[in-house]
């Protein structure tokens, strides 16, 4: 038999990382008076319920960004806080294309070690409040302050989320070691990423949207490189430095750079986007 809850790991004082059936992570952040919770999920578990078992506390809820398995979850919450260009892809998540995702990341080795199953993900009865999210926004939490910083690449509303008390950025799927720039062109992720870059020194970790992929059981924090290793390679495809290849995903396939710990994926079709200012190399 497999698992049957999210694994949970508390990472620092307070702070738990959720691993829900390897297909996403979440995050719950408790201060002196209230909590924030980032991100839902697939909505594969009850993640309510599992709250509710860390702490007392009133919390809010933030997503990093609106896809599926990050946002699949939202129906279970009244109000949600997200960045507002991806509002509509928050909106719209379809409960079959999460089952699809649920199933895949299953045979990808999920199902040896969780027991789920794509009939787990239910419809949503209705969809929450969604109230912006903008650059330089705070969540006080009591003893506690989450700083938003604005991060669009993966997707056009990226948003991550700094953890001042412990000195750790969530970074969603804005940064990691297998960065897919799906929601903007290169040139727009990599000014992102310099963008992220300039908060260098406030954070001693990085914990990303995906900890123990699929059947992967880990919970661990992003190299240190990784975003000098993503911004890097931005830059050797702009410059047309970079070794192309092709590698299949979910799937599918994607076009790709590598780079030390990182591999980034991208559309050759929106290096730079019509009326877009490059960016200085």
């Amino acid at each position: 038999m497999g698992i049957k809850t999210p694994f949970v790991s508390e990472i620092a004082k307070n702070t738990y990382a959720i691993n829900e059936f390897g297909l996403t992570a979440m995050y719950l952040l408790v201060g002196d008076e209230s909590a924030l919770l980032i991100d839902t999920g697939c909505g594969a578990c009850d993640l309510k319920g599992l709250v509710a078992k860390l702490t007392d506390k009133s919390y809010r809820v933030v997503l990093t960004h609106g896809h599926l398995d990050h946002a699949g979850g939202i129906g279970a919450f009244d109000e949600v806080y997200l960045g507002e260009g991806d509002f509509e892809m928050a909106a719209g998540v379809d409960t079959e294309e999460l089952r699809n995702y649920l199933d895949t990341l299953g045979n990808m080795g999920g199902y040896d070690v969780y027991d789920y199953t794509r009939d787990d993900v239910q419809e949503a009865a209705q969809l929450p409040k969604m109230t912006a999210i903008h650059d330089g926004d705070r969540f006080e939490l009591g003893n506690r302050s989450v700083l938003a910083i604005e991060v669009p690449g993966h997707t056009k509303g990226g948003i991550c989320f700094l953890d001042e008390k412990t000195r750790i950025l969530f970074s969603g799927d804005a940064c990691n070691c297998n960065l897919l720039v799906m929601g903007t062109s290169v040139n727009t992720a990599l000014r992102g990423l310099d963008y992220l870059k300039t908060y260098d020194g406030r954070y001693q970790q990085m914990y990303n949207g995906h900890i123990g992929y699929a059947g992967i059981p880990t919970c661990l924090s992003l190299p240190e490189s990784t975003l000098d290793d993503c911004i890097h390679i931005m830059k050797m495809i702009l410059d047309g430095t970079a070794v192309i290849e092709k590698v299949p995903f979910l799937g599918g396939e994607n076009t790709c750079a590598a780079y030390g710990t990182s591999r980034v994926s991208f559309d050759p079709e929106r290096l730079i986007d019509k009326d877009e200012t490059p960016r200085k190399l």
